[in-house]
């Protein structure tokens, strides 16, 4: 019934999978001192793959260290058997890669360059730094940890939040438990509050807390030196960021205009009758006053409209709310810490009121004034007309799904939950969010832009627009960085999470018509030398919704104000994209005219690509200051029907693959537009959501893509290479950014190939992230005049579906261009004709869909391309791939491993394991044995069991062996388990009365969380049992447990002890069981413990919660002291021999176990335990009868 559970301490767990050596000791390095690198510095090293671009130096690390010990005073070193390490690969990277996977090292996000994090997860260092493929690795030195807006050197530069405190942010790797990092702090720190500890596991968890500036080393200090902190931030307090705008965004006036009554300029959009109809735009913000006439009344031209105020709800995200599909407002959901209702309240001393803002910015997106009021009567929109009043909304006939954020008592925002609340709003319906807040942040990726490229990577349908921020006339005063300040201006002045590279980032220039930047819109580049803002709007003297405190049962009449920021250039382009949105879903494309047939969900890269290819170029374009452009809806948004005001000169191609088709390292895609003519414009830009980047790294790109355009003649135009706002010949590619554009104002007349290449796709270490989706809008003046759709393609059959993809035959008219094969994931009957995205091009029938998943379902359907616009889409098809998958079975781990019986054999029991692949249910499961703790050259003992069990009789009494599994799938997917040990003994188990458990002769002792069999210290023998590496400074709570058995009166306990943990705060405790475990006595060795719990404080700072005055194994073992001082290094600690007796409990079976419990703080060594027995002092002879039941045959 016993098992032992034994981690890895010893260096060969990556050792034995991999062969081969590469050089990567860091010998001989250069110290070099901590800076900072540049945006033109990143830009420069982006291509050299044996640099790492770190937020604290760029270096070469076989050639070069960064001595980042001086960024702050009293810094720890790096661990010398750290936990987790940075290890960068060679050429041969993937395969190296999967190798070090395969072995047990976790993969926990990109470094650039070629470079990952990674848990060890008992690897050695030095044997991964062996492995092949490997051109280094070594541990995260603390001030590697820092942001370097808190050095001490940069720190005059932060900010207070007004209460001369500072808000500082503590983010760990997966999977560490976040009291790590409280229980260290308020150790380290008295005056220390924690504002925030993030609830969800399944990410990366975060410590947000506020201390006194003479305090904030001693924060850093305490968190960095934590192995399972990866990153410490300074955090910035978010705060936040009709009839004008719409001609602008829509139809590009210049004109100035009044902010309410008619709308000034052409409407190009609207007169196509979208007016955001099926859209639903979730919004964030300060508060909604939900009973303004604004947000009551919905028109869906199915009969009377719905009039009504929808109540607010307060699900927990990622969990939705209540609906009401027929309601203005579809959805009103409370976030954690907030409170209905807008408000008027002042957050900080210093800081501006609220100012409803909420109610504004809603009212921007999709108000709808409707009602009688007096003499006034409002008339609200409906599918077909617009009926603008006042100042209705950019999409008035649009849904929307208001998430507050704001707290009314407070006034300050409470998004505690940022990647979950984006989750609820697209699992509400969302595909367009609006965020018109930010932290001050000044262009550097931190954790809340983290979380939107995670979350869009996820949801690839979802486009997040968010505000720039106003701080582009800050001055050093106020608050920019010194450096930031040129002239009047502060550039890199991004707020987060506006640095998001998957976000659509928006700036504000003045009112209405004018193309004139406002001076206070915040300015690029990033910090990494991203172009942001992405996209520009009206955000001066904006007209909306006014709101007010109360929220009653009667509706109020829309009353209006005025406001400026790019908190209301947001909400505009937000608005803007539903209309957008509505183009696609209801079949304006390829066509330019409505047709259910052509209806496309597009993705958020697609939505984004789009508005960015259809912007009005900007003085200095593309800039730092206005990125991309003022948005223009009808730039390349193309209708057959062009009606007054419209421009149609130039028509438009989107070609979009979603990640599960996406490119890999040194693939590309190409399309060919035939028939450009002069005379118009031709822009092609390119977007993709790229995987999160990591804290710690300089540049923050993952995947990298590119864009090159062949045209006449061969001329080759990269993307982004620009010269006076137009593309030109040369130059490098891009490798920092995710928006990638060639704009030819005067294209020559001709064939233009468009060429989507894979530069660089590492992936971060998840499955399939070595994939990239992308989409590509060109526009341009071509297929014009409009001419027949080509036919649709008929007699669809599956020509081919092996190893090599699905082939799609079909038969076509003559006359096509080309043809191109599009994909839904399930069948005909299940798939929506919106869901269908581009998988293959070819000339001829078949075409190849070569990105499939073996046993997946997928459907089809093919156009041909003629006048170089798609034709009518063909019938569906669907197939079952019988391609190969590459998907890992499920996790699993080993439950359990029995030695007992009078037989002698070894019963390893484990969990089961699922096959992640539809056509290969079935898993099979091999078992590997060792007799070493480190699992050195173990043996295949049985293969294709499919039952999660096997016992082993090949062993013999006595002798130790250890076990892991490996879950197998048809397609030879492999999914390993983690070690487990046990010795063979007869059937009441090994004999009470002469029980010995030395971790080398005998494997008896049960382990929990962080206890492993290692070999760097023991009594006897070469092994011993440690409480886990050298140096952890992880709270920790687990036991060691012998095996049950059964007492005497002169049975007695004793054990060598060796140990250096932290005086009086960590320590060790010795607990007896006469009940299998369900409850425990405290059992201290002869003459009492050595010390105590003392300085554990109330409540107690040791993750088990033992009290202070609870005796403890803890200091350190010396000759002349069982609790001597703490040593570093531990050169005079030594075993020490401990005795307790077992009379007490004479005749009862008994479980005896070591626990190990300490804070956050370093425990030095840990704790050894070697020799374990349990014997009985009166046995004198020994015939060998007794023993017998003790022995298996």
């Amino acid at each position: 019934m016993s098992s032992s559970f034994a981690k890895k301490s010893l260096a060969v767990a990556v050792g034995l999978v991999l062969s081969g050596l590469s050089q990567a000791a860091t010998v001989h390095t250069r110290a070099v001192a901590p800076s900072p690198p540049s945006p033109a510095a990143i830009a420069a090293a982006a291509g050299d793959s044996s640099r790492l671009l770190l937020r604290a130096g760029i270096v070469d690390p076989l050639a070069q260290r960064i001595e980042a010990g001086s960024v702050v005073e009293g810094l720890a070193d790096a661990p010398a058997q750290p936990r987790y390490a940075i290890v960068q690969f060679g050429k041969a990277g993937a395969d190296a890669r999967r190798a070090l996977e395969a072995s047990g090292v976790t993969f926990l996000g990109y470094v650039p360059n070629n470079a990952y994090y990674v848990r060890l997860n008992g690897a050695d260092l030095a044997g991964v730094r062996s492995a092949a493929g490997v051109r280094w690795a070594g541990a995260v030195a603390p001030g590697l940890k820092i942001d370097p807006r808190l050095w001490a050197s940069r720190r005059a530069e932060l900010k207070d939040r007004g209460d001369a405190r500072y808000d500082i942010e503590i983010e760990t790797f997966l999977g560490e438990d976040p009291a790590v990092v409280t229980s260290a702090l308020r150790r380290a720190v008295a005056d220390l509050d924690i504002a925030h500890v993030d609830a969800d596991a399944s990410a990366p968890r975060r410590v947000r807390v506020s201390v006194r500036a003479g305090d904030i080393d001693a924060t850093l200090v305490a968190a960095s030196a934590l192995d399972a902190v990866q990153f410490v931030a300074p955090w910035a307090e978010p705060k936040l960021m009709n009839a004008g705008s719409i001609g602008a965004i829509q139809g590009n006036a210049t004109a100035a205009c009044a902010g309410t009554g008619a709308v000034c300029g052409p409407t190009p959009l609207w007169d196509h009758q979208l007016f955001g109809t099926g859209q639903i735009v979730a919004v964030a913000d300060s508060g909604l006053d939900a009973d303004e006439a604004w947000f009551t009344t919905l028109d869906r031209g199915t009969g009377t409209p719905t009039t009504a105020i929808t109540p607010g709800s307060s699900p927990v995200p990622p969990a939705t709310g209540a609906t009401f599909a027929n309601n203005k407002v579809f959805a009103y959901w409370v976030q954690p810490g907030a409170t209905a209702g807008d408000n008027n309240r002042t957050c900080r001393p210093g800081a501006a009121p609220t100012g409803f803002h909420g109610t504004h910015v809603n009212g921007t997106v999709a108000g709808d004034a409707a009602g009688t009021f007096g003499a006034n009567n409002y008339v609200a929109s409906t599918p077909l007309a617009a009926n603008h009043d006042l100042a209705d909304g950019m999409a008035p006939n649009a849904q929307l799904l208001f998430q507050d954020i704001g707290n009314d008592t407070s006034g300050c925002l409470q998004i505690n939950d940022w990647p979950n609340t984006l989750r609820q709003a697209n699992a509400g319906g969302a595909r367009i969010h609006s965020n018109s807040w930010g932290g001050q942040t000044f262009g550097a990726y931190e954790s809340r832009d983290v979380d939107v490229d995670t979350v869009t990577r996820e949801k690839e349908d979802l486009l997040v627009v968010i505000a720039a921020g106003n701080d582009g006339d800050l001055t050093a005063a106020e608050g920019c960085p010194a450096a930031n300040v040129v002239g009047s201006v502060c550039i890199t002045s991004i707020g987060s999470p506006g640095n998001a590279k998957n976000a659509l980032t928006v700036g504000a220039l003045l009112h209405a018509g004018t193309t004139t930047l406002q001076a206070f819109s915040s300015r690029g580049p990033t910090t990494d030398g991203r172009i942001k803002p992405d996209i520009m709007a009206p955000g001066t003297s904006i007209v909306s919704a006014a709101g007010d405190a109360t929220i009653t049962a009667t509706i109020q009449a829309p009353v209006t104000s005025t406001k400026s920021g790019t908190s209301m250039a947001t909400p505009t382009i937000a608005g803007n994209t539903a209309l957008v949105r509505q183009f696609f879903t209801e079949g304006f494309y390829p066509r330019g005219a409505r047709n259910a047939d052509d209806a496309l969900n597009p993705s958020g890269m697609a939505m984004k690509a789009v508005l960015i290819n259809g912007t009005r170029v900007l003085d200095n374009w593309p800039s730092m200051d206005t990125g991309w452009g003022r948005a223009w809806l009808d730039g390349n948004l193309w209708f057959a029907n062009t009606l007054a005001g419209g421009d149609d000169t130039r028509r438009l191609r989107l070609f979009e693959r979603t990640n599960a088709s996406g490119l890999a390292t040194g693939d590309s895609n190409s399309y060919t537009i035939a028939n450009v003519q002069a005379g118009a414009e031709l822009r092609a830009t390119l977007t993709w959501y790229d995987l999160p980047g990591v804290p710690g790294a300089a540049a923050s790109l993952v995947n990298n893509l590119d864009l090159e355009v062949t045209g006449p003649g061969g001329t080759v135009y990269r993307g982004n290479v620009f010269a006076a706002g137009v593309s030109t010949t040369g130059g490098a590619a891009d490798a920092v950014n995710t928006v990638e554009q060639v704009r030819l104002a005067a294209p020559a007349a001709g064939s233009y190939t468009f060429r989507v290449i894979g530069a660089s796709v590492p992936g971060n270490g998840a499955e399939l992230s070595e994939r990239q989706g992308y989409a590509l809008a060109v526009s341009g003046a071509f297929g014009l005049p409009d001419g027949p759709a080509f036919a649709a393609p008929t007699s669809l059959a599956i020509a081919s579906n092996n190893a090599s993809g699905i082939g799609v035959g079909f038969a076509a008219a003559g006359g096509a261009q080309g043809f191109q094969l599009y994909r839904a994931n399930g069948t005909c009957a299940t798939a929506a004709a919106g869901d269908f995205r581009l998988v293959a091009t070819g000339a001829a029938a078949p075409l190849v869909d070569d990105r499939t998943t073996g046993g997946f379902q997928y459907a089809y359907k093919v156009r041909g391309v003629s006048n170089d616009v798609e034709g009518t889409a063909s019938a569906c098809i669907d197939v079952t791939s019988a391609d190969t998958c590459s998907l890992m079975p499920s996790a699993f781990g080993i439950t359990g491993a029995n030695g007992r019986g009078a037989t002698c054999g070894v019963t390893v029991n484990w969990a089961a394991s699922q096959s992640s692949c539809p056509a290969s249910s079935a898993i099979t499961y091999k078992v590997l044995r060792s007799d070493s703790p480190a699992f050195t050259a173990p043996q295949t003992i049985i293969a294709n069991l499919a039952s999660p069990t096997w016992t082993d009789t090949g062993v013999v009494n006595g002798h130790p062996y250890f076990y892991r599994t490996v879950a197998t799938d048809a397609f030879g997917n492999e999914r390993t388990s983690g070690v487990v040990g046990t010795t063979p003994s007869g059937a009441p188990g090994p004999d009470p009365r002469r029980y010995l458990d030395d971790a080398d002769t005998k494997v008896y002792a049960k382990l929990e969380g962080s206890w492993i069999i290692a070999d760097t210290a023991a009594a006897d023998g070469t092994h011993s049992y440690h409480t886990g590496p050298d140096g952890s400074a992880s709270p920790n709570c687990a036991a060691l447990r012998t095996e049950k058995l059964a007492v005497t009166a002169n049975s007695v306990l004793s054990y060598n002890a060796r140990y250096n943990l932290e005086s009086e705060w960590d320590g060790v405790v010795v607990e007896i069981s006469t009940d299998d475990g369900a409850t425990w006595n405290d059992l201290p060795p002869a003459g009492g413990y050595p010390s105590t719990f003392a300085q554990t404080g109330s409540p107690p700072g040791n993750l088990c919660g033992y009290a202070a005055t609870h005796g403890a194994f803890n200091g350190a073992t010396t000759a002349a002291s069982n609790a001597g001082p703490n040593e570093t290094p531990p050169a005079n600690v030594v075993f020490k021999p401990f005795t307790s007796s077992l009379a007490a409990y004479a005749g009862q079976n008994v479980i005896v176990r070591w626990r190990v419990s300490s804070d956050a703080n370093t425990d030095f060594g840990g704790f050894w335990l070697d020799t374990v027995r349990i014997g009985d002092a009166d046995i004198v002879f020994d015939d060998g009868f007794e023993t017998s039941n003790y022995v298996c045959h």
